[in-house]
Protein backbone atom coordinates (compact mmCIF):
# COMPACT_ATOMS: atom_id res chain seq x y z
CA UNK A 1 0.00 0.00 0.00
CA UNK A 2 2.66 2.06 1.11
CA UNK A 3 4.42 1.42 -2.31
CA UNK A 4 1.45 2.41 -4.35
CA UNK A 5 1.20 5.84 -2.46
CA UNK A 6 4.71 6.58 -3.09
CA UNK A 7 4.02 5.77 -6.71
CA UNK A 8 0.80 7.45 -6.99
CA UNK A 9 2.87 10.52 -5.47
CA UNK A 10 5.79 10.12 -7.94
CA UNK A 11 3.68 10.15 -10.86
CA UNK A 12 1.63 13.63 -9.74
CA UNK A 13 4.86 15.47 -8.92
CA UNK A 14 6.46 14.14 -12.31
CA UNK A 15 3.13 15.67 -13.69
CA UNK A 16 3.40 19.01 -11.90
CA UNK A 17 6.70 19.27 -13.23
CA UNK A 18 6.45 18.41 -17.04
CA UNK A 19 3.19 21.12 -16.76
CA UNK A 20 5.83 23.88 -15.39
CA UNK A 21 8.33 23.10 -17.77
CA UNK A 22 5.90 23.66 -20.69
CA UNK A 23 6.34 26.34 -22.83
CA UNK A 24 4.94 30.53 -22.73
CA UNK A 25 2.35 30.09 -25.55
CA UNK A 26 -1.00 29.11 -24.37
CA UNK A 27 0.36 28.40 -20.75
CA UNK A 28 0.07 30.03 -17.67
CA UNK A 29 1.45 33.24 -16.37
CA UNK A 30 3.84 30.23 -14.14
CA UNK A 31 4.99 28.97 -17.32
CA UNK A 32 6.64 32.97 -17.67
CA UNK A 33 8.70 31.68 -14.52
CA UNK A 34 9.80 28.32 -15.78
CA UNK A 35 10.88 29.63 -19.00
CA UNK A 36 12.82 32.34 -17.28
CA UNK A 37 14.84 29.87 -15.35
CA UNK A 38 15.10 27.81 -18.69
CA UNK A 39 16.97 30.21 -20.50
CA UNK A 40 18.88 31.65 -17.31
CA UNK A 41 17.34 34.69 -18.09
CA UNK A 42 16.54 38.28 -16.20
CA UNK A 43 12.63 39.32 -16.27
CA UNK A 44 10.57 42.16 -15.09
CA UNK A 45 6.90 42.89 -15.82
CA UNK A 46 5.49 45.78 -17.75
CA UNK A 47 1.95 47.15 -17.38
CA UNK A 48 0.03 46.69 -20.89
CA UNK A 49 -3.39 47.94 -21.72
CA UNK A 50 -4.96 47.38 -18.56
CA UNK A 51 -6.24 43.91 -19.98
CA UNK A 52 -2.95 41.85 -19.86
CA UNK A 53 0.68 42.40 -19.22
CA UNK A 54 4.45 42.34 -20.51
CA UNK A 55 6.79 39.84 -19.10
CA UNK A 56 10.08 40.74 -20.12
CA UNK A 57 12.86 38.14 -20.36
CA UNK A 58 16.39 39.21 -21.17
CA UNK A 59 18.40 36.40 -22.13
CA UNK A 60 22.56 36.19 -21.67
CA UNK A 61 22.97 36.71 -25.39
CA UNK A 62 21.11 39.99 -25.55
CA UNK A 63 17.88 38.82 -27.31
CA UNK A 64 14.83 40.44 -25.58
CA UNK A 65 11.44 37.69 -25.07
CA UNK A 66 8.29 39.31 -24.47
CA UNK A 67 5.50 37.17 -23.03
CA UNK A 68 2.15 38.90 -23.08
CA UNK A 69 0.05 37.42 -20.25
CA UNK A 70 -3.98 38.49 -20.21
CA UNK A 71 -5.68 39.10 -16.51
CA UNK A 72 -6.68 35.41 -16.33
CA UNK A 73 -3.59 34.64 -16.48
CA UNK A 74 -2.61 33.02 -19.89
CA UNK A 75 0.10 33.57 -22.15
CA UNK A 76 -2.06 34.90 -25.64
CA UNK A 77 1.26 36.11 -27.33
CA UNK A 78 5.23 35.64 -27.35
CA UNK A 79 7.55 38.35 -29.24
CA UNK A 80 11.52 37.85 -29.61
CA UNK A 81 14.48 39.78 -30.46
CA UNK A 82 17.67 40.33 -30.60
CA UNK A 83 21.34 38.81 -31.86
CA UNK A 84 20.13 34.90 -31.44
CA UNK A 85 17.08 33.01 -31.59
CA UNK A 86 15.22 32.29 -28.01
CA UNK A 87 14.50 28.71 -27.39
CA UNK A 88 12.05 28.33 -29.98
CA UNK A 89 10.54 24.86 -28.82
CA UNK A 90 10.60 25.99 -25.49
CA UNK A 91 8.70 29.02 -26.18
CA UNK A 92 5.82 27.61 -28.31
CA UNK A 93 5.39 24.46 -27.09
CA UNK A 94 2.60 22.29 -27.88
CA UNK A 95 2.64 24.56 -31.02
CA UNK A 96 6.17 23.87 -31.70
CA UNK A 97 5.44 21.27 -34.40
CA UNK A 98 3.14 23.67 -36.76
CA UNK A 99 6.35 25.92 -36.82
CA UNK A 100 8.60 23.14 -37.77
CA UNK A 101 6.77 21.71 -40.39
CA UNK A 102 6.62 25.49 -42.12
CA UNK A 103 10.26 25.36 -41.93
CA UNK A 104 10.57 22.53 -43.53
CA UNK A 105 12.01 22.06 -46.72
CA UNK A 106 13.28 25.67 -46.36
CA UNK A 107 17.44 26.30 -47.08
CA UNK A 108 19.59 26.85 -44.05
CA UNK A 109 20.17 30.21 -45.26
CA UNK A 110 16.62 30.63 -45.72
CA UNK A 111 15.07 32.34 -41.94
CA UNK A 112 12.20 33.07 -42.62
CA UNK A 113 9.13 31.00 -41.67
CA UNK A 114 5.05 31.94 -41.21
CA UNK A 115 2.18 30.35 -39.81
CA UNK A 116 -0.77 31.74 -40.62
CA UNK A 117 -3.91 29.79 -39.03
CA UNK A 118 -7.22 30.44 -37.14
CA UNK A 119 -6.18 29.53 -34.02
CA UNK A 120 -2.27 30.26 -34.93
CA UNK A 121 0.04 32.97 -36.24
CA UNK A 122 3.66 32.84 -35.78
CA UNK A 123 6.50 35.23 -37.60
CA UNK A 124 9.86 34.45 -37.59
CA UNK A 125 12.31 36.00 -39.51
CA UNK A 126 16.33 36.65 -39.20
CA UNK A 127 19.60 36.13 -40.13
CA UNK A 128 22.90 35.49 -38.20
CA UNK A 129 22.89 37.88 -35.40
CA UNK A 130 19.48 39.45 -36.02
CA UNK A 131 16.67 37.55 -35.14
CA UNK A 132 12.80 38.72 -34.10
CA UNK A 133 9.82 37.23 -34.20
CA UNK A 134 6.38 36.79 -32.89
CA UNK A 135 3.52 34.20 -31.92
CA UNK A 136 -0.12 34.44 -30.91
CA UNK A 137 -3.41 32.77 -30.26
CA UNK A 138 -5.69 34.97 -32.23
CA UNK A 139 -8.61 33.97 -30.09
CA UNK A 140 -7.20 34.28 -26.88
CA UNK A 141 -6.27 38.14 -27.68
CA UNK A 142 -8.23 40.34 -24.75
CA UNK A 143 -10.94 41.79 -25.77
CA UNK A 144 -9.59 44.95 -27.69
CA UNK A 145 -6.53 44.23 -27.68
CA UNK A 146 -5.25 44.01 -31.94
CA UNK A 147 -2.07 41.87 -33.12
CA UNK A 148 -0.29 44.96 -33.29
CA UNK A 149 0.80 45.21 -29.54
CA UNK A 150 2.89 42.06 -30.27
CA UNK A 151 6.10 43.21 -31.01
Amino acid sequence: MIEKNLMAAVAAAAFCISGLAHAALGGTVESVQADKSAMHAKAQVMPGAGSYSVHEIQLPSGTVVREYVSLDGKVFAIAWEGPSLPDIRQLLGAYFDRFATAMQGKHRAQRHAVVSQPDLVIQSHGRMGAFSGRAYLPQALPQGVGADVVQ
